[in-house]
């Protein structure tokens, strides 16, 4: 299980959506800075 979710462009979500953030969770109105990529290697969940 991932230690973290991110929540990204929800700028742009439906009116009607109500995103389950999690405590540990990110949010973001768009695009985070950090890739895709870059987070799995940070939360130890990169496979190569």
């Amino acid at each position: 299980m991932p230690p973290e979710k991110v929540h990204l462009m929800l700028k742009y979500k439906a009116s009607w959506v109500e995103p389950v953030v999690g405590r540990k969770d990110k949010v973001f109105d768009v695009y985070p800075e950090e890739s895709i990529a870059d987070w799995h290697k940070r939360t130890g969940m990169w496979v190569d």
